[in-house]
């Protein structure tokens, strides 16, 4: 008759092992947001670096001359800056209805 051999040699360890529940992954172009106590299949928030949106922020920062002095803002700038803000919220609010900002005031007739 032969008993079942086990493993159980040494001395247990004191301290459980750990599980990491949140992480990130950082790739070339995208960014994945994990957290097992959401959603334990797979990412709860995929960020995608698109340089096309980062247009914004470019036009966003000040521009220099050769000189180090600060070029100044122009309207067709401002307007620029605005119109790629517009396409850029657009953009958003049509993948994330659910962030939509909520209308304030008096309802109209």
């Amino acid at each position: 008759m032969k008993h079942k051999r086990t493993e159980n040699r040494g001395r247990p360890s004191e301290k459980p092992a750990v599980i990491v529940k949140k992480f990130t992954r950082e790739y070339d172009d995208s960014i994945w947001h994990y957290d097992l106590d959401k959603v334990s299949n797979g990412p709860y928030l995929v960020e995608v670096l698109d340089p096309e949106y980062d247009k914004i922020e470019r036009l966003k920062e000040p521009k220099f001359h050769e000189n180090g002095r600060k070029k100044r803002t122009t309207k067709a700038d401002k307007l620029a800056l605005e119109s790629a803000e517009k396409k850029y919220w657009a953009e958003h609010y049509r993948l994330f209805p659910n962030e939509r900002p909520k209308k304030r005031g008096r309802k109209s007739n």
